[in-house]
C-alpha cells in the first residue's frame, strides 16, 4: 500500500480552524468597537448640542443685560436732561419774574419823581379853589382853574396814582404822618379826624404819606 495516500495529519489543519476562530473573535471585537465608538459620537454630538444650546443662551442673556443697562443709562441720560430742563426754565421764570418786578419798580419810581413834581402844583390849584369857594368865585378864571385841575386828577389816574383818605381808620403810619392831636370826646383814640394835607400812592406804593389830625385822648 503507498504511504504517500495513508500520510498522517500534521496538524495544519488544526491550525487553519484555529486562525478562522480568531478571526470571528476579532470581527467581533472589531464590530463592538465601531459599535462603542459610535454610540460615543452620538453621546459626544448631543453634548455638543446641549452645550451649544446653554452658550446660546448665555449670549443671549448676556445681550439682554447689556440693552437693559444701556436702557437704564438712556433712561438716567434723559432724566437728567428733563431735570436740567425744568432748572433752567425754574431759573428763567425767576428771572422773568425778578426782571419785571424789578422794570415794575423802577416804572413806580420815575412815576413817583414826576407825580411829587406835579404834587406841589396840584396842592395851590386845590387852595385856590378853595378860596373860591369860599369867595363865591363863579367867573371864567376859577372855571379854568377847576378845568386845569381836573386835568392834571385825570393824569394822576391813568397812571394808577390813588388819594390816600384815612378820616374815620386807625392811624396808620405806613401811610400817615401825624402833624396834630386833638382830644374828641366821641371818637377813639388813634382815629384819623382830618386830613391836612393829602397824600398819594401808586399802588401799594407812597408817593407822599397823607399829613392828618389824630384822636388822642388826655
Amino acid at each position: 500500500m503507498d504511504r504517500s495516500m495513508k500520510r498522517p495529519d500534521n496538524g495544519k489543519n488544526k491550525k487553519s480552524s484555529g486562525n478562522g476562530h480568531d478571526n470571528e473573535i476579532l470581527s467581533a471585537f472589531e464590530k463592538m468597537k465601531k459599535d462603542l465608538q459610535k454610540e460615543t459620537r452620538i453621546k459626544k454630538s448631543g453634548s455638543k448640542k446641549k452645550i451649544t444650546e446653554e452658550l446660546e443662551i448665555e449670549e443671549l442673556v448676556s445681550e439682554i443685560e447689556v440693552l437693559r443697562k444701556e436702557l437704564e443709562e438712556s433712561k438716567n441720560i434723559e432724566d437728567e436732561y428733563i431735570d436740567r430742563i425744568k432748572r433752567l426754565q425754574a431759573d428763567y421764570d425767576n428771572y422773568r419774574k425778578r426782571t419785571l418786578k424789578e422794570h415794575l419798580e423802577h416804572l413806580k419810581r420815575a412815576n413817583k419823581d414826576l407825580v411829587s413834581k406835579l404834587l406841589p402844583i396840584i396842592d395851590n390849584f386845590e387852595m385856590a379853589l378853595d378860596a373860591g369857594r369860599k369867595l363865591n368865585k363863579d367867573d371864567d378864571f376859577y372855571r379854568g382853574i377847576e378845568m386845569i385841575h381836573g386835568k392834571l386828577i385825570e393824569l394822576l389816574e391813568k397812571e394808577n396814582v390813588t388819594v390816600i383818605e384815612p378820616v374815620g381808620e386807625e392811624f396808620d403810619p405806613k401811610v400817615c404822618e401825624a402833624a396834630v392831636t386833638e382830644a374828641v370826646e366821641d371818637e377813639e383814640e388813634g382815629k384819623v379826624l382830618e386830613v391836612l394835607r393829602k397824600g398819594y400812592m401808586i399802588d401799594d406804593f407812597v408817593i407822599r404819606p397823607a399829613v392828618v389830625k389824630v384822636c388822642k385822648k388826655n
